[in-house]
């Protein structure tokens, strides 16, 4: 009379990633978190984002699982109660549907900050929240039902983040982050006191349903580094979270259990774990424009520290059955995951077209003998493909993946996941104190479509030109030095010096030219026209003044010099030569 429940969200337990972006390039994105998944993936990647901005984005998932067990029905077919017996298992799959996770996030440099940037947002967990498997196939009891039945659980963290450029090449980030759990699962348990006829007996089965809150916080710190315009780094570290969820268990009590069972206090407790991710970026620039770029990440996950054995389940009472304290078995082990994918950007249809490629590999949360069905644990293997479009102040990214959950199978007697006996204190053991058997053995396989898509708003741009910003480097697109920004004010207003100057003197050029016109019009005016009567223009007497002497002085002969006396030729001198 337990249920028989889990609350895990990454590494083989989520499908990567969050991002319409990040999820098109192969979820390989630590070292860029240039979008508002930046809040998730690295904070420090906000601290390059200028302006007030504005992205709402999320995953729709539809996911496929199924699972075959090994073996037969234990029931004696001629029991009425279990007509099925001896019957082969038949296989159960995943009937949940299409599954949804928003992300919204929104960021400011307050229009003023070149080195620091804050946001706000809230997402989940990249993973299926909604499974669902069946109570019953074809009449018969389904075969997985004592491992699991149907969640509809979900984990959102609303969080606050904050960003600070330390140097030109290094920026460091902070996000905070609420943790809320709210889960709603389904199971059925085993409840035999001594009454059942052979195990797995169907009219012993007790299905329970668990609802519970819990709250938590947790932290997340980024770096990244950009020594050179060709190369960037990035790590984040996301701290463990510790949940205690309370809420309420509601059992039905087994039909061969002639009493009723009323719903008891329960208290779920779980952990996720300590989360690092670590990348490296190659970028071809032109300029300030990103032509291309290829990214390597790695991500660790410490699932084996975080859960152990697995969840917790305490129930003080439920009905006739005290001090119920049980594990929910996963045997988790750690996680790793190798991620590559890039970007190739170029112009067109008036702004920047992006096409994007990657993949991914995950490895196994759980060992073989642990393999569930409440969530795919399986190693993970993807390609993924995404492309982007920006224009102004709007951007839009597109991101789907093809993951392949890689086929399992848990061999005979390698089981280790067995039903939970409500009437033993929730041990996986019957009246007599025998191991009940293992629920988990056969075939598993999955295959999950992921799309996503994100819609990014610059307000700056909305509304007016960006603002140049003057902290960064030559290569970032916005970026102007401080003295050049003051030589460009300094020229504009020279420029406008110089256009008034040149209004000024086209003004007076104008108001000469008027004035000479004027001048030249008197002028005519004055000019006699034809058949007028000539003017006397002789100055008229004045007869109050006596006349003036108007005869000229007369002019004194000059003086010549001194010649010498010639004497008078006489008359008859020259007749007698």
């Amino acid at each position: 009379m337990l249920c028989a429940t889990s609350a895990a969200q990454a590494g083989g337990f989520d499908i990567p990633d969050n991002g319409a972006q990040a999820l098109g390039r192969g979820a390989a994105f630590v070292a860029k978190a240039d979008d508002g998944t930046a809040i998730y993936y690295n904070p420090a990647g906000l601290a390059r984002q200028r302006g007030t901005r504005l992205y709402a984005g999320g995953n729709l998932y539809l996911h496929s699982f199924e699972f075959q067990r090994s073996g037969s029905f234990p029931d004696d077919p001629n029991d009425p109660a279990t007509p099925w017996g001896q019957r082969p298992f038949p296989a159960v799959t995943n009937a949940a549907g299409p599954f949804f996770t928003p992300f919204l996030a929104a960021s400011t440099d307050f229009a003023s900050l070149d080195r620091f940037t804050v946001a706000v947002g809230v997402f989940g967990p990249p993973t299926i929240g909604n499974r669902t498997f069946p109570l019953a196939i074809r009449n018969a009891p389904a075969a997985s039902r004592y491992d699991f039945i149907q969640s509809r659980s979900t984990i959102v963290y609303p969080t606050a983040s904050a960003a600070y450029r330390v140097t030109p090449w290094l920026d460091l980030g902070l996000s905070a982050h609420l943790v809320l759990g709210n889960f709603d699962q389904t199971s059925v348990s085993y409840a035999d006191a001594g009454q059942c006829m052979n195990v797995e007996y169907q009219p012993c089965d007790s299905r329970n349903t668990l609802v519970a809150t819990g709250t938590s916080f947790a932290g997340t710190l980024g770096a990244l580094l950009r020594p050179r315009p060709d190369l960037a780094f990035g790590l984040s570290v996301r701290t463990p979270i510790s949940i205690a969820a309370s809420g309420v268990l509601t059992p039905s009590a087994p039909k061969t259990l002639m009493v009723d069972l009323a719903p008891g206090a329960a208290v779920l407790t779980t952990r996720l774990p300590l989360i690092v991710r670590a990348g490296a970026r190659y970028i071809k620039m032109d300029g300030d424009f990103e032509v291309y770029d290829l990214e390597l990440d790695g991500t660790y996950e410490g699932w084996g520290a975080a859960q152990g054995d697995g969840p917790r389940l305490q129930i003080p009472e439920l009905g006739a059955f005290k001090n119920i304290d049980t594990l929910i078995v996963h045997g988790y082990t750690d996680t790793f995951s190798a991620r590559i994918g890039g970007a190739y950007n170029f112009d067109a249809l008036d702004g920047i077209f992006s096409v994007r490629a990657g993949g991914f590999f995950d490895s196994s949360a759980t060992p073989f003998q642990y393999t569930r069905l409440d969530f795919d644990t399986l190693t993970k293997i993807a390609g993924t493909f995404g492309l982007g479009y920006r224009h102004g102040a709007f951007g839009i990214d597109f991101g789907y993946a093809a993951v392949a959950s890689v086929p399992r199978l848990v061999g005979t007697d390698q089981g280790n996941v067995r039903p939970i006996n409500g009437a033993q204190g929730g041990k996986p053991v019957d009246n007599n104190g025998d191991l009940l058997p293992a629920v988990n053995e056969g075939a598993y396989k999955g295959f999950t479509h992921i799309f996503s898509l994100g819609l990014t708003v610059t307000f700056d741009e909305l509304f007016g030109a960006a603002r140049p910003f003057h902290y960064g480097n030559t290569y970032e697109h916005g970026y102007v030095p401080y003295g050049e920004e003051a030589e460009k004010e300094k020229g504009a207003k020279d420029q406008d010096k110089d256009r008034d100057k040149e209004s000024d003197k086209d003004d007076k050029s104008d108001k000469d030219k008027s004035d000479k016109d004027k001048a030249d019009k008197d002028k005519d005016d004055d000019r006699p026209k034809k058949g007028d009567k000539p003017a006397d223009t002789k100055p008229k007497k004045d007869l109050e003044k006596p006349p003036e002497d108007t005869k000229k002085p007369e002019k004194k002969p000059e003086k010549k010099p001194d010649k010498p006396l010639e004497k008078k030729k006489e008359w008859w001198e020259d007749l007698e030569n």
